[in-house]
């Protein structure tokens, strides 16, 4: 409902010719959100914004020209990939063996002690863990996709010609009738006197996934029980690793190696054999630091803020942006990734050692293969502002560049930087601008581990107030960000807090959520019911105890009607007492609005 940022800035400014679509639910008012630009909202409302939309036309706050406008944007839209698309067919085969190089050239190897990897093809192993035959190889929620095949690392394992034990290790289904120690003892079995054990654990989709945070960087419980177990009757475990994001590892130690299959797509399982016997040289870097322990996150202290807001007190310091800038130890640090391969670094040189901000630079260095193995590197080009005023990270990651090299060759690698490259944004001129001075070049193989530096002095061809804020807010400039004060977060906000606290009841309205009837007494009831009724910790908790009232009754295919809506409302605000009937209603209306998304995405 923002007209500046959909319209003055998207369109005017930005020059967007496309239309725009709300996120999964969060159309608030239909009229006041196609006022301000916005053409679509996600997923159907089942007619009730539509008619929204007509009684705004009817009564003369739509005008009919602008609705003709904004259904043109769509029909635009419509028409441009109806010109794309044609008569289009594609090679299934063809993209699933590229789904498999691409998975091949992601997956990132953490750990290779002794050299354990890549395992021998007539190696005798044992393939403990569901996940080798039951890849988690996507997101959930609206990120899931259906696969054209999808490859089971187990499978694939057999077909490289190893003699193959396998045991489940757990179970992914919600209901199961064997113990962990059953589980456990089994998995235990399988791993006696193999040549090596290829433990498949990770994030489950209960651990992760669309529609609830992570409230902890674990792995469930019984996969570090394997961890443990397997480790303590076989010395050459190697896990490979399923999730999309960090997780603590305090079991590290019991593996010889670790493979990280990120979520893979659909060839991940054989894209993983690949790796672990060595028809692939791994080549993936992590995308994000992986952190010893929750509590270093620069987030922290400050998640899950208040009711009302969040506050992002760690600023710019993000990732590896703080891990490096306050020099916290970290399990694995941004853009790490080993390889079979050994690479040497040289000859750091620059296009140019002093520059105005609207010239660019060329970065030039050499790396060689001085392994036997052919094998590709991803160089990273860091950039450090050494003499700066605002307060900004040790070194950001401005370039990168994967190369393949075959045993003993060497090449010379060029990144170019730009203006980009050396600023940051001024609130004062609302643009990215440079502050003269010297810079320092920094390539790498990850964010911790820098081979090469070199000098560069920008000078800068804008002149603009820079924001000091030394005197208000020292802690910004060390990056000493885990207790930063009310005080010293505004002036660097520039304006007061927002309130913290959401104080709708009792008076909430069909924007609420449910979760904020809690402070009333039959609010209270009714989210530990919902909780009861669907988990605590869970995609389908998020969606029935955050989703807005009124969305209930859009996404609930007419089971949930505007006047039990109402009814609703009268009782959350503690109006009307909790009834027999109104539980009943719950207990029908919720399941069937998370039921009923897969049909919502298919529309």
């Amino acid at each position: 409902e923002n007209k500046w940022l959909l319209t003055d800035v998207l369109r005017d400014e930005w020059g967007y010719e496309g239309m725009i679509v709300t996120d999964w639910g969060a159309e608030n008012d239909r009229v006041a959100g196609l006022l301000a630009g916005q053409e679509l909202e996600m997923p159907t409302s089942n007619g009730l914004g539509n008619a929204q939309i007509v009684e705004a036309v009817k009564d003369g706050r739509i005008p009919e020209e602008y609705l003709d406008k904004m259904v043109d944007n769509v029909l635009h839209v419509i028409m441009r990939a109806k010109n794309v698309l044609g008569d289009y067919t594609y090679d299934k085969d063809a993209h699933h063996k590229k789904a498999r190089e691409i998975a091949s050239q992601c997956m990132v190897l953490l750990k290779n002690e002794g050299n354990i990897l890549p395992l021998k093809k007539d190696a005798n192993v044992a393939v403990i863990g569901e996940m080798a035959k039951k890849p988690r190889y996507q997101g959930a929620g609206s990120s899931l996709v259906n696969a054209i095949k999808v490859d089971c690392a187990y499978d694939e394992i057999v077909a490289k010609g190893a003699k193959v034990t396998y045991a489940p290790g757990y179970s992914t289904a919600k209901k199961n009738k064997i113990s962990d120690d059953a589980f456990i003892a089994e998995a235990v079995e399988a791993a006696k006197g193999k040549d090596a054990v290829i433990l498949f654990i990770g994030l489950t989709e209960e651990f992760e996934s669309e529609g609830f945070d992570r409230r902890h960087l674990g792995i469930p419980p019984l996969h570090i029980k394997l961890v443990e177990a397997v480790s303590a009757v076989n010395e050459n475990v190697i896990v490979a690793l399923s999730g999309g994001s960090a997780v603590e590892m305090p079991w590290a130690d019991k593996a010889k190696g670790i493979l990280n299959l990120i979520l893979g797509g659909e060839a991940s399982g054989s894209a993983a054999a690949d790796i672990l016997f060595g028809d692939v040289n791994p080549s993936g870097k992590l995308a994000e630091t992986y952190p010893l322990a929750l509590s270093d996150n620069p987030s922290y202290n400050y998640y899950p803020g208040y009711t009302a807001s969040v506050e992002y007190k760690k600023s710019v310091f993000v990732g590896y942006r703080y891990y490096d800038t306050a020099e916290k130890n970290v399990l694995f640090p941004f853009g790490y990734g080993l390889s079979y391969s050994s690479f040497e670094y040289s000859d750091i040189k620059l296009s140019a050692d002093s520059i105005k901000d609207t010239d660019k630079v060329t970065v030039s260095f050499k790396i060689k293969n001085v392994s036997d193995v052919d094998g590709a590197e991803v160089a990273q080009v860091y950039v450090t502002d050494n003499e700066s005023t605002i307060y900004r990270p040790k070194q950001e990651l401005k370039g990168f560049k994967k190369v393949f090299l075959k045993a003993g060759e060497e090449k010379e690698i060029s990144i170019e930087l730009d203006k980009r490259s050396f600023a940051y944004y001024n609130v004062n001129i609302h643009d990215w601008h440079v502050e003269s001075g010297k810079f320092t070049i920094n390539v790498g193989v990850s964010s911790r581990d820098i081979k090469l530096t070199a000098e560069l002095n920008v000078e800068s061809t804008v002149e603009a107030v820079i924001p000091d804020y030394r005197a208000t807010a020292a802690k910004y400039y060390t990056a000493d960000i885990m207790d930063i004060t009310d005080e010293e977060f505004v002036s660097v906000l520039g304006r007061a807090l927002p309130p913290r606290e959401i104080k709708a009841y009792p008076n909430l309205t069909l924007v609420n959520t449910i979760e904020d009837s809690a402070a009333g007494k039959n609010g209270a009831k009714i989210v530990g019911l919902i909780k009861k009724l669907v988990g605590e910790s869970s995609m389908a908790s998020g969606i029935a105890l955050q989703l807005p009232i009124k969305n209930l009754i859009s996404m609930s295919f007419g089971i949930f009607s505007p006047k039990m809506a109402e009814q609703l409302l009268d009782i959350l605000n503690d109006k009307k007492p909790l009834v027999r009937g109104v539980t009943v209603m719950i207990v029908k209306a919720i399941p069937s609005v998370i039921k009923g998304i897969p049909n919502l995405m298919k529309i």
